[in-house]
């Protein structure tokens, strides 16, 4: 949970389930990760990120397995029978968070979809800084297109990914353009795309909303260790050229401080002639998509995430 200080953010316009969680962290003094330090962190993520969630999806047992060099622990949902492939990147800040917190997620996802996917625990910061997720994610999406036949996965790969996993997912489909490997979509939930800049919503939500402004910077300079914020790989929207980059779904939080560089995001896809559908979710903060015991809006949001991927792939 955030830092929480002596001042009062105005929650009224927050789902009351989202208010009534977060004055709760902040009554029992629930300290951020950023006061935490790594390891520490770590092992309070794995419990808070995946409670969360409620009960699991049943799908057919997951294959959890390891890919590439160095070895890329990977888990495998079968959802149904869709021809296409979701990739999709688990959020926490390139510091935090695994396959087993967003396991909720990404059965979910992949029922609403009703199609495999692959979701990838690739390296984190700041032992494995910038760009080292973003490597493994890409090795991901060559094993697919590689040899993902071999356990019948199709090559139609929409890219998937929430905060710091969007960021990566973003990067990706950049990737993937200069080096001529078709994707048929992205899916952004609540990005990461400018490491480099604040923006208006970073202070208007800078204590109080989950996500703080102190976690944030931490996070930041934990994956980037000196790498340049402005290099579009880190941060998307810097990017000189978004010309010719897939279908995207971007969806923001209105009470998270990343709100305004997705927006942006969007903006930006869509002048430089792509399909960019931005959709930004009320009442709700970062991170409310793995909070389906929580909240409905998160099973919602996969709802609509499902939805769109199943058009994409017609």
């Amino acid at each position: 949970m955030d830092d929480l200080d002596d001042r009062r953010p105005d929650r009224t316009r927050l789902l009351p389930e989202l208010r009534d969680m977060l004055e709760a962290a902040e009554r029992a003094g629930t300290p951020s990760n950023d006061q935490l330090g790594v390891a520490r962190a770590r092992i309070a993520s794995e419990v808070s990120l995946a409670s969360y969630w409620d009960l699991k999806d049943e799908l057919p047992p997951p294959l959890t397995f390891t890919l590439g060099d160095p070895a890329i622990r990977c888990r495998l949902y079968r959802g149904g029978c869709e021809p296409g492939t979701i990739l999709f990147l688990h959020g926490g800040g390139w510091v935090v968070g695994s396959l087993d917190t967003h396991d909720g997620a990404a059965r979910a996802l992949a029922k609403a979809a009703s199609c495999a996917l692959l979701s990838v625990e690739y390296r984190k910061a700041p032992e494995h800084p910038f760009p080292a997720g973003l490597d493994d994610a890409e090795t991901a999406l060559r094993w697919i297109i590689a040899e993902g036949a071999g356990l019948g996965l199709s090559d139609h790969i929409i890219l998937s990914g929430d905060s710091a996993g969007a960021n990566i997912a973003a990067a990706l489909a950049l990737r993937a353009r200069d080096h001529g490997i078709g994707l048929a979509g992205q899916m952004l939930i609540y990005p990461a795309t400018d490491l480099a800049r604040e923006t208006t919503s970073t202070a208007q939500f800078a204590h109080g909303y989950f996500l703080s402004r102190a976690t944030l910077r931490w996070y930041i300079t934990n994956y980037l260790s000196g790498a340049d914020p402005t290099n579009p790989e880190a941060s998307p929207l810097l990017a000189p050229d978004l010309t010719g980059l897939c279908p995207t779904l971007l969806v923001t939080a209105d009470h998270d401080p990343l709100r305004d560089e997705g927006r942006a995001y969007a903006a930006r896809l869509t002048a430089a002639g792509n399909a960019a559908t931005l959709q930004e979710w009320p009442g709700t903060t970062h991170g409310f998509m793995i909070m389906a015991g929580v909240t409905p809006a998160a099973r919602e949001l996969i709802g609509v995430m499902g939805s769109w991927a199943r058009e994409v792939w017609g």
